[in-house]
């Protein structure tokens, strides 16, 4: 729908200038007795309107529909169930992978942990290491970052976006 929006507007610009020029310009204007100050205030109104449509409009456009959405598109992912959702919410937020795991599907790229994108952990394998930490290699993981229910919810996220099957019985709320 932005996209359309978009392209609407553009066609519409260039339809105005092309009746413009058509109608001789601006001198065709000033020889139809038109006042500079009434072309420059309407040049002046149109300058403004289009800031405020490509400048505020569209970003926030943009923003609206990048919070809402409910899919990975980076890991095919089409609809993240609730559970899902609230895992990306931890992973980036209050579980704070963010700061040491590179995960496209969440926009990170920290170094410190393992890359998640190379390594595509099963389920089972992040709620492990949630659950227990890790302490291999440079850095070291604490236990329960996160627990239950929110432990769950970003195994299941983390599973999702790097293309592992959850198992049934973990719930989908």
């Amino acid at each position: 729908m932005a996209a359309l929006a978009f392209v609407l507007f553009w066609v519409l610009l260039g339809v105005g200038l092309l009746l413009v020029a058509l109608r001789g310009g601006a001198r065709g204007s000033a020889a139809r007795g038109q006042s500079g100050r009434r072309s420059r205030r309407i040049g002046g109104l149109g300058f403004v309107l289009a800031l405020l449509v490509l400048g505020i409009g569209v970003p926030a456009a943009v923003v609206a529909t990048v919070n809402q959405r409910d899919s990975i598109p980076s890991a095919n992912v089409s609809n993240l169930t609730p559970l899902q959702q609230h895992g990306r919410d931890l992973f980036g937020g209050a579980a704070q992978c963010k700061n040491c795991h590179t995960l496209a599907a969440a926009g990170t790229g920290a170094t410190v942990g393992p890359n998640l994108d190379e390594r595509r952990p099963p389920y089972n394998l992040v709620l492990n290491a949630i659950e227990n930490g890790r302490a291999q290699g440079n850095g070291a993981m604490a236990a329960n970052l996160v627990q239950g229910r929110d432990a769950q919810a970003v195994a299941a996220f983390v599973a999702a976006a790097v293309n592992q099957p959850v198992p049934k019985d973990v719930p989908k709320q």
